[in-house]
C-alpha cells in the first residue's frame, strides 16, 4: 500500500521556501481567508473565497478554493509532500506529521500550514525521470501526483538518493499527459540539465564552463584531469588573459551539494593566485552554510548552481562553438504564460 504524494509549492518565486524548510512545514498563501479550521465542507469554502477575492472569476474561484480544500482536508498525516524549490535546482520531500493549522507566529505570508518531517531537502531534480518531472511542472499550488506510478517511484528515488545509491531509470514516456504540462520553461530547463549531466559528465563540465567564459570575453585555461591544486579553470580578460578581472574557477560535476569547505578552499586559491575573484560551479547546488559564506564574501566569490549555469549557457548559446551546440541542441521558442493556480 503506497502513501499519496502531494505537490505543494512555496510561492511563485519561492518566497516561502526558507520558512517551510527551517520550520518543518508546508504552507500556502491566501492569508486573507483567515482560519479555515471551522469550515467543514467544500461549498462553504468556495463561497468564502468568492466573498474574499471578489475580483477573481468564477472558474478561478472554484480552482483556487479546491486547492485550498485539498491542502486543509484531503492531505492526511503520513502522506508525502514534494516541494520543488525555486531558489535551488533541487526537490524537498517530506511526510506530513500534523493537521491543518492557521498560525500567525511564523511569517506574514506563512499562515495556512501543515507540519512535516523533511526526509530530504536537497535531492537534485535530475534524480527523477523526465515523466515524473513533467508531473511536477504543473502551475497548481497543491495537487496530488499519481500518474506514471509516481507514488511508488518518487519514494524509491528519494531513498536511493539519501542512501547514496545510483539512480535507476524507470521512465514511462508513453504515460505522459501533455495536456497537463503548463510550465514549459521548467520542463525545458530540466531537459537541458539532464543533457548537461549526461554529455558533460566529470571533467568535461570544465570544458562547458570554459566555453561559456570564452564567449564572455575571458581567456580560460583548463586544468588537466587529476589533481588541480584547488582550481579547475584560470581565466582573465585581454588577448593573453592577463587583464582584470582574473578569476579562479572550481567546478563540481557531482550531484551532492557543495559545502562551505569548497568556498573556503577557493578563497585561499584566489589569494594565492592573485585573482580578482573566484567562481564555484556546482551541479548539485550548495549547502546553506556555503551560500552564507559566499554572501559574506560577496565581492570575492560567486556561486553557480545548475540553474545559473543554464542561464549563462542560454545567454551566449548562439555564440558557442558548433561542437558545444551539437551536444546541447536548442531552439528558441516563445510561449504564453498562464496564470498560476
Amino acid at each position: 500500500m503506497t502513501n499519496p504524494i502531494w505537490l505543494v509549492r512555496a510561492g511563485r518565486n519561492g518566497h516561502q521556501e526558507n520558512a517551510a524548510l527551517e520550520n518543518n512545514l508546508v504552507a500556502i498563501g491566501w492569508e486573507d481567508l483567515g482560519d479555515l479550521s471551522a469550515i467543514d465542507d467544500r461549498e462553504t469554502l468556495i463561497e468564502l473565497y468568492g466573498e474574499t477575492y471578489i475580483e477573481d472569476k468564477a472558474r478561478a474561484i472554484s480552482n483556487m478554493a479546491n486547492q485550498i480544500w485539498r491542502f486543509a482536508n484531503e492531505i492526511k498525516i503520513g502522506d508525502y509532500v514534494v516541494l520543488p524549490l525555486k531558489t535551488e535546482p533541487v526537490i524537498a520531500i517530506g511526510r506530513v506529521t500534523g493537521p491543518y493549522e492557521f498560525n500567525t507566529a511564523i511569517a506574514d505570508e506563512v499562515r495556512h500550514i501543515r507540519r512535516v518531517e523533511w526526509l530530504t531537502t536537497n535531492m537534485p531534480r535530475t534524480r527523477l525521470d523526465q515523466d515524473l518531472l513533467y508531473s511536477l511542472g504543473a502551475y497548481m499550488t497543491v495537487c496530488r501526483i499519481q500518474r506514471n506510478d509516481a507514488e511508488t517511484r518518487i519514494p524509491q528515488a528519494m531513498h536511493r538518493y539519501v542512501n547514496g545509491l545510483d539512480p535507476v531509470s524507470t521512465t514511462q514516456v508513453s504515460d505522459i499527459d501533455v495536456e497537463e504540462i503548463v510550465d514549459l520553461e521548467a520542463i525545458g530547463r530540466d531537459q537541458i540539465r539532464i543533457l548537461i549531466e549526461r554529455e558533460f559528465a566529470g571533467h568535461r563540465l570544465q570544458d562547458l564552463v570554459a566555453a561559456v567564459l570564452k564567449v564572455e570575453g575571458f581567456q580560460p585555461v583548463v586544468s588537466p584531469p587529476g589533481k588541480d591544486g584547488g582550481v579547475d579553470i584560470l581565466a582573465g580578460k585581454g588577448v593573453l588573459g592577463l587583464e582584470e578581472p582574473r578569476i579562479c574557477v572550481q567546478v563540481k560535476a557531482t550531484a551532492s551539494s557543495a559545502g562551505i569547505d569548497v568556498i573556503n578552499s577557493l578563497l585561499g586559491v584566489v589569494a594565492g593566485y592573485g585573482a580578482t575573484y573566484g567562481l564555484v560551479v556546482s551541479l548539485g547546488g550548495f549547502t546553506k552554510d556555503a551560500r552564507n559564506k559566499a554572501k559574506e564574501q560577496f565581492f570575492k566569490v560567486r556561486l553557480w548552481d545548475s540553474d545559473d549555469l543554464i542561464d549563462a549557457l542560454l545567454r551566449v548559446y548562439d555564440q558557442l562553438d558548433e561542437e558545444i551546440q551539437a551536444f546541447i541542441p536548442l531552439k528558441r521558442v516563445w510561449v504564453t504564460v498562464p496564470a498560476e493556480g
